[in-house]
């Protein structure tokens, strides 16, 4: 999703991209973009792939189920794509996380929060509520939004069914994984990093054209966690490529939300 999104715009602002993909034969052949099937579980190949960039962006993500294994790709994934950056010797890494590792208050991550994941999940509006359902498969989310457009919600009202259900869950084992993958980069020195963490509502969308940089926090709008469609978050993105302001800090970016 993101990947696509950066890769099309970094292209179109004239910039020589390698894509890597673990399918990178299905991926779009256009002028600009050069395809690599890669397996970053494979650290001298990726190594290899990487080696000579200016920049290299990572929107890898281990996946959206509720299985261990999910967190278990996450994070070794993580250590594995920051182990074969730093002996490539590739420029600068900007690796895109999750909203998880941000904060909502001095030594409060949004993991560890009152009110999550329940509040996060049950006031979430239908539009993300459906693309939830889409990339997890969980009906809920799908019934959950249905409710809200027959108006038997308020836009910012808690559902208490999809509450109840998703506080129940143990783990969530992608949002722990991009979490703790910002603790393998944290205070390190040795390579130029940086890591986004994308606000709470980051889903797709027309986009606005124009994005909020934040640091370290979560993105509120209106007392609500915010959030930014997928094309404004790749602006976001192709900027920092070129900029590299953010050299060593943990950023977050929010944009015009249609519908919200």
């Amino acid at each position: 999703m993101g990947g696509k999104a950066i890769t099309e715009e970094l292209v179109r602002r004239g910039h020589q991209v390698t894509g890597l993909a673990r399918n990178a034969d299905k991926a779009p052949q256009i002028d600009g973009l050069t395809n690599v099937g890669i397996d970053i579980f494979d650290p001298a190949s990726l190594r290899d792939a990487l080696r000579g960039h200016d920049v290299v962006v990572s929107a890898f993500a281990a996946g959206h189920d509720l299985s261990p294994d999910t967190f278990y790709r996450q994070a070794e994934g993580t250590r594995r794509i920051i182990g074969a950056f730093k002996e490539s010797g590739a420029g600068y890494l900007l690796y895109i996380g999750g909203v998880a590792s941000l904060y909502t208050e001095p030594g409060v991550q949004v993991y560890d929060s009152p009110g999550f994941p329940g509040t996060y999940f049950g006031t979430a509006p239908a539009p993300f509520l459906h693309w939830l359902g889409e990339i997890t498969g969980v009906g809920l989310f799908h019934e959950s939004a249905e409710r809200r457009e027959r108006g038997e919600l308020g836009p910012r009202e808690s559902d208490p069914v999809i509450v109840g259900v998703v506080d129940s869950w143990e783990a969530i084992p992608l949002l722990e994984g991009c979490r703790i993958a910002l603790d393998l980069f944290a205070h390190r020195t040795d390579i130029d990093w940086s890591f986004l963490s994308p606000p709470w509502l980051y889903r797709p969308g027309k986009g606005s054209g124009s994005y909020h940089l934040g640091i370290d926090y979560v993105p509120m709008e209106n007392g609500h966690p915010a959030g930014i469609d997928v094309p404004d978050l790749a602006l976001a993105v192709c900027d920092e490529t070129e900029r590299r302001a953010l050299i060593h800090r943990h950023w977050t970016v929010s944009g015009a939300q249609e519908n919200f």
